[in-house]
């Protein structure tokens, strides 16, 4: 039970929106700067260690961390679109705002969410739905699922990052790709039961319509304006995702075996992490080559594996050096080609 209390650690977002909005102004992006400033820096203090491998634990405090986040993200993007439809943000502050709510809903809410999706909970998967609907996502629930951890490490996974290929390269290609390869999985998954693609049962157009459904409350109860910011919330979210996918496996490859299969995943193809702040505040997604080799395990139970590679610094640090190509080419590619090398890739 008491190494399950790190993991709670995601409450302590809500104190930056809050005071962002209290001070107005540029304040209201403070919770974005300190995500990626204040916890980039806090990795480096707080330094490395255990934060998984707990194979006992049991609690149900572990399964109820990301389950809780719901109803916190749901009263975030509610009250934004609720100080929007009153008219009590200047332009600037609408803006921050929006930024804060999504990089909230991206650094917590997908997060969570990709850890509930691999559940076999019905509740779980449904929370999982909901918070990814609440971002304008919902096909990542069946992309990632079914589409990314088969293909991951293959031409064919628009989640994996190519070598030399940037950031900016890389989000048209993962968003959409994303998007048309869960489209087919689940037209494929109909025709299996003997259906058509259009009916209510195929959960990428079912998600579809839950987020048009979404939008349309929202303008109809919140105003026009509303659609738009409800649409910046979920851009600032996804592009984060898209950051984290990018960094995760940029540039490993899966070799295929002599009778044309692709060779199973192992350590040597995800970039791993172990700064304990990350990993607590990501519910051990930093434990990224354990979670592609055992999908099903819970996220106490991940933990650092021998021959994995090794970001030089920790999530929120790297999300920055992401943005920036000549600088992440630098640092990652001699990191590419000796991790191939070892693997005699």
């Amino acid at each position: 039970m008491p190494h399950a209390l790190p993991f709670f650690l995601y409450i302590v977002v809500l104190a930056p929106v809050l005071l962002g909005h209290q001070l107005g102004d540029g304040w209201t992006f403070l919770t974005p700067l300190g995500l990626f400033g204040g916890l980039g820096a806090l990795d480096m203090i707080i330094g490395r260690g255990k934060t998984g491998g707990y194979t006992d634990a049991h609690s149900p405090a572990h399964r109820l961390a990301p389950m809780l986040w719901l109803p916190f993200q749901l009263a975030l993007i509610v009250w934004l679109l609720f100080m929007v439809s009153r008219h009590e943000l200047t332009i600037l502050e609408i803006i921050g705002m929006t930024l804060s709510v999504g990089a909230i809903g991206g650094a917590v809410g997908i997060v969570f969410a990709h850890e509930l999706t691999h559940r076999m909970s019905w509740l779980e998967r449904r929370l999982a739905d909901a918070l990814m609907v609440s971002v304008t996502y919902h096909h990542f629930c069946v992309e990632h699922v079914h589409g990314h951890h088969r293909t991951v490490g293959t031409p064919k996974d628009p989640a994996t990052a190519r070598f030399n290929e940037s950031f900016y390269r890389f989000f048209p290609r993962a968003t959409i790709g994303g998007l048309i390869s869960a489209w087919h999985l689940e037209v494929k998954r109909m025709r299996r039961r003997g259906r058509g693609p259009f009916t209510w049962r195929n959960w990428v157009l079912s998600g579809l319509i839950a987020q048009a459904a979404m939008y349309a409350v929202a303008g109809l109860i919140f105003g026009w304006p509303a659609i738009f910011v409800l649409a910046g919330v979920g851009l600032a979210a996804v592009f984060q995702l898209e950051v984290i996918n990018y960094l995760e496996h940029y540039g490993l490859e899966r070799r295929r075996r002599a009778d044309g299969r692709l060779e199973p995943m192992g350590p040597h193809h995800s970039w791993d992490d172990d700064h304990r702040l990350s990993s607590w505040f990501l519910v051990n997604l930093t434990h990224h080559a354990d979670h592609h080799m055992r999908p099903g395990e819970p996220y106490q139970r991940l933990e650092q594996v021998e021959g994995a590679g090794k970001l030089p610094f920790g999530y929120a640090t790297s999300f920055l050096f992401v943005l920036v190509p000549p600088v992440w080419f630098r640092m990652m590619n001699p990191r590419v080609e000796a991790l191939k090398a070892a693997h005699s890739i």
